[in-house]
């Protein structure tokens, strides 16, 4: 189980209906595990989904572009071609990349930052030829909640 909760003094406080619910399965004297990081902010995390959204929708008809078109496998594939990925070598020897996660407890605002300006880079540079970056850019916010 786990919910939201911000530090009051030395207690924590329940954020939001769900949150509370949740923290009343805990009984008292039971022992629970915090995991803390720091919060990212999720309008930089929804751009970032907009950006992706925007790039679908820009992307040539060409049947060489079909697989980019699901969000999931196009965010992971730029995920690797900016180099935030692990490499694991199979039995052949054979390198595989599996993308790292880009939640909000693995990386800072900073280290996300990165991902979306070199993910904007990548997709201006390789998949989008007949649209500046400033004319993305600004499609983008109509992508954007």
């Amino acid at each position: 189980m786990a919910f939201w909760a911000k530090k009051i003094g030395n207690h924590y406080e329940p954020l939001g209906e769900k949150a509370n619910l949740q923290s009343l399965k805990i009984k008292e004297g039971d022992t629970v595990q915090i995991e803390h990081w720091k919060e990212r902010n999720v309008k930089f995390h929804r751009k970032y989904f907009a950006l992706l959204n925007c790039a679908i929708y820009h992307l040539p008809e060409d049947s060489r572009f079909d697989q980019y078109r699901d969000i999931n496998y196009f965010r992971k594939y730029l995920l690797i071609l900016i180099g935030k990925c692990d490499v694991i070598i199979g039995l052949s020897g054979k390198e595989n990349y599996l993308p790292q996660s880009i939640s909000f407890k693995s990386m800072d605002e900073k280290a996300f930052k990165e991902v979306y300006d070199r993910t904007l880079d990548i997709i201006v540079r390789y998949f989008l030829k007949d649209i500046s970056i400033t004319d993305f850019e600004q499609d983008i916010m109509n992508f954007y909640d």
